[in-house]
């Protein structure tokens, strides 16, 4: 009796089962269904239909640009540099490589050191906190020229479209004849529409050479998406300390993916 028992139960299981089809696999039977074509990310409600639809983030981004700078470094010499940078961005966590090469007003030629950073973001509703390292790579072989070494944090307090950021940067120099430098930045930036945006900022910088003042500049800068990848973006900065430059402008266009 017992044996006949659960093979009776067994049974009567695998009969409910069969009974319970479910083609869109939301939970919801195929004869009490109204949305039978619902997509497997739909949450629906008792009659298979969505109630919210969830969408996934995308955890990997890039972003690779290319620019140009034009710099008056004083009232006899200036400069024009041509840059790549490449972004990757995974979750908080993003890494930075950044090159160029510059042309000089008497003709001389070169490619700047290359920056590689990588930094990781914390958050908020109202701010975001955001801190890294990295470092100089020397580009080419020259005597006295070694990797130099950066800390850097950096915190955003947002109100409305508007937001303030200071930023602090210290750097070991590690190049013969320099000392270490900080950079201190604060700023201010307005978002006129989702995909345009510009701050303004001020920058000091305490020179790698012992000898000579900081280095004081303001800039303006303007950022614009064309879509939802290509996008543009300008900044603009004047030195107000006899050691920094004149003035330097560049262009970037970049696309994000």
């Amino acid at each position: 009796m017992k044996n006949i028992l659960v093979m009776l139960f067994f049974l009567a299981g695998t009969l409910t089962h069969a009974a319970f089809i479910d083609d869109d696999l939301d939970g919801v039977a195929n004869e009490d269904d109204r949305c039978p074509n619902s997509a497997l990310t739909d949450i629906v409600d008792a009659y298979g239909c969505a109630v919210e639809k969830v969408t996934f983030k995308k955890e990997h981004h890039f972003d690779i640009s290319v620019g140009y700078l034009y710099a008056k470094v004083d009232a006899n010499s200036s400069q024009n540099a041509k840059s790549l940078s490449v972004g990757y961005y995974y979750g908080d966590f993003s890494a930075w490589l950044y090159t160029s090469d510059y042309n000089l007003q008497s003709g001389e030629s070169g490619i700047d050191d290359t920056t590689l950073a990588l930094y990781y973001r914390w958050k908020q509703p109202t701010y975001t906190f955001k801190a890294g390292a990295g470092g100089y790579i020397p580009t080419e072989s020259q005597n006295g020229n070694n990797t130099d070494y950066f800390v850097t944090a950096r915190v955003v307090h947002y109100a409305g479209f508007y937001d303030i950021a200071a930023e602090y940067q210290h750097t070991f120099m590690q190049d013969d004849a320099t000392t270490d430098s900080d950079r201190l930045t604060l700023s201010t930036g307005y978002a006129f529409t989702p995909k345009s945006y510009a701050s303004l900022s001020y920058t000091e910088q305490s020179s790698i050479y012992e000898e000579e003042a900081n280095l004081r500049t303001l800039s303006l800068y303007v950022n614009r998406f064309m879509n939802e990848h290509w996008y543009v973006s300008a900044e603009f900065s004047n030195g107000l300390s006899d050691s920094a430059m004149d003035f330097s402008g560049s262009l970037n266009v970049g696309y994000f993916f």
